[in-house]
């Protein structure tokens, strides 16, 4: 199992003591640029007395701190390399900047001194680079020193696995130790390639579709992907598979583009690494999104049944005979079913649970509810499954039964979150893309969702819809 050591330096003892650290930190850099303003003073001129910087003096501190915490410095995560850390370091020092005048600006009776300020910002920077850079070199001895290491597997073939296992053999400052090898791609299975590989002193582990099963009989802790050569659903198989609980899946790869956007970009070596997301939302955001859902389809429903409901039901009614309305069974989060609701667009005697229509030829499509579909009018009876909660405004799409009962495991991730009206499928993709593109931006949104992900699609969906671009 993982060192005792790593646990300490990932505990929250180590956010404690780190926090305690920063506020004599933050306290010094606030009053040290009061006091080194007053040493300028023969250079800058007079300063007034110190009491109104001891004002605020608590308030600069819990906002140092608080801003730390949003930066995630406090999150003590294994890193590669150091490509993101400075950038960290200097963004965090900035905002910290932004908000001392800030509140300045909100105690402007107190006359706080400009260059205090700008002071205390280069002092605040000061003080953040040195002491992570201790607390960096202070993990580095231990993990050198084999104390606190996690254990890793490498999942793929030829010379980029064999690159990874000698960039994570070289730096034990990264802190894992190296378990063993996952065959997976072309030129896994040639004997040569195994005895290459074995050469290299790397035991095989198993078979890539028994990774779950591999990680906990290895107590795996990260997984790297070192892949490039399999198919599109060959990658998505693979990612899905290794997306188990607890465990950090680094790939070592550009491969997977659409779904790591937002992932951390770190390097093996001169190869970019991007450790995905673990696609969980903060229960403050969930709060924003079921809000954001029930005022969304509020304002819809309103407006939906005010000016739109009974002229498309006339027409509907007009084009063809049937009811208005068709209502179906889709599969939502975690497999369970709920009741669709959707305008008419197909004849009355078409088969409900048949393929979706392909294109605005088919013949089961009426010539009202082409235009429906083009437009997309035919999905405003599903804000009252958004306001049942069987639905969110945005997410992936909801499939009919005998669609989810087909799917490969890796497919059924779409279910870890509830379907949505709209989502990256409709706004970028629609229906013109092949299936394995429109899984990967599925799953692009499960693992990256956030609350303004889903304001950002919300309004992209706008033009999408107004174009008309691949709905039918």
């Amino acid at each position: 199992m993982n060192g005792q050591g790593y646990s300490i330096w990932k505990s929250r003892w180590l956010s404690v003591a780190l926090a305690t650290a920063d506020t004599a930190g933050f306290a010094l850099s606030w009053m040290g640029a009061y006091w080194l303003r007053v040493g300028a003073t023969p250079l800058l001129g007079p300063i007034n007395e110190p009491e109104p910087y001891l004002t605020v003096f608590p308030l600069m501190v819990a906002v140092g701190l608080a801003n730390c915490a949003a930066f995630g410095l406090y999150v003590h995560r294994r890193r590669l390399s150091s490509l993101n850390r400075p950038s960290i370091l200097l963004r965090a020092s900035y905002h910290w900047l932004l908000y001392i005048v800030v509140v300045a600006f909100f105690f402007k009776e107190l006359d706080l001194g400009r260059s205090v300020i700008l002071f205390s910002g280069v002092l605040g920077l000061v003080y953040l680079s040195a002491s992570r850079t201790v607390l960096r070199k202070a993990k580095g001895r231990a993990l050198s020193r084999g104390r606190g290491t996690v254990r890793a597997a490498i999942v793929g073939s030829g010379g980029l696995a064999i690159e990874v296992k000698s960039f994570l053999q070289n730096h034990p400052e990264t802190g894992f130790t190296l378990v063993g090898w996952v065959p997976c791609g072309s030129g896994s299975d040639d004997p040569q390639m195994r005895q290459r590989i074995a050469a290299e002193g790397i035991e095989v582990l198993g078979d890539w579709h028994d990774l779950p099963e591999i990680t906990r009989r290895e107590a795996l802790e990260d997984i790297f992907l070192a892949i490039g050569d399999l198919e599109p659903e060959e990658q998505l198989g693979l990612l899905s598979t290794a997306d188990i609980p607890g465990v950090s899946v680094h790939v070592v790869s550009n491969i997977f583009d659409v779904i790591v956007e937002r992932g951390r970009v770190e390097e093996v070596s001169t190869i970019p690494v991007t450790t995905l997301r673990d696609g969980q939302m903060p229960l403050h955001q969930q709060i924003l999104k079921r809000a954001l859902d029930v005022a969304c389809a509020v304002v819809g429903v309103v407006v939906w049944l005010l000016f739109f409901h009974w002229w498309i039901a006339i027409a509907i009614k007009r084009d063809s005979p049937g009811p208005v309305l068709f209502s179906q069974d889709r599969v939502g989060r975690n497999g369970r079913v709920f009741r669709l609701y959707k305008y008419r667009t197909m004849y009355a005697d078409a088969g409900p649970y048949e393929r979706a229509p392909l294109d605005e030829t088919d013949p089961r499509v009426t010539r009202f509810g082409a235009w429906l579909r083009r437009t997309s009018l035919d999905e405003l009876p599903q804000l009252l499954n958004v306001l049942r909660g069987d639905m969110s405004m945005v997410g992936p799409r909801p499939e009919m039964p005998f669609v989810v009962e087909q799917y490969e495991p890796w497919q059924r991730r779409r279910l870890d979150v509830k379907p949505g009206l709209t989502g990256l499928w409709q706004v970028i993709g629609r229906k013109n893309l092949p299936l394995h593109l429109n899984i990967q931006y599925d799953f692009y949104y499960i693992k990256n969702r956030s609350f303004l992900l889903d304001v950002e699609i919300l309004f992209r969906t706008i033009p999408a819809v107004l174009k008309g671009r691949g709905a039918f």
